[in-house]
């Protein structure tokens, strides 16, 4: 019983999302990302740019960009606040985090919201 509980107890809760699709790019056209959500407030993206839609399936045998960042809570959104080379970002990304989605918003005008992408939970 003791095994048990220790397992239960043990695993984490990072969350993953994953999102593939045309990226309208000059050098490449297709693009998979792939965000980690981790239990303490903060995420870790990787982004691997590919030639054609026909490679996406093999996307980890290429060198992503990775950047990482926090997450604060603003009402019924997130804040991704991004961190690349060690530096802040001045760029906030408004997200909503569901179970089964990771849903990105941009602002229009009059302060309204409109989804720009949908990641959809691997893990």
């Amino acid at each position: 019983m003791f095994l048990f509980l220790s397992n239960t107890f043990g695993q984490t809760v990072d969350r993953t999302y994953l999102r593939h699709g045309h990226n309208y790019g000059t050098t490449y056209s297709y693009e998979v990302s792939e965000i980690i959500i981790h239990s303490d407030s903060t995420y870790t993206w990787s982004s691997w740019a590919m030639f054609n839609k026909k490679e996406w399936n093999e996307y980890k045998s290429y060198e992503p960009e990775i950047s990482s960042g926090k997450i604060t809570r603003n009402a019924e959104f997130h804040a991704l606040t991004e961190y690349r080379n060690g530096n802040k970002s001045d760029f906030y990304w408004t997200v909503k985090i569901t179970d089964k989605r990771l849903l990105f918003y941009y602002p229009k005008k009059k302060g309204r919201l409109e989804k720009s992408s949908v990641y959809r939970r691997i893990k």
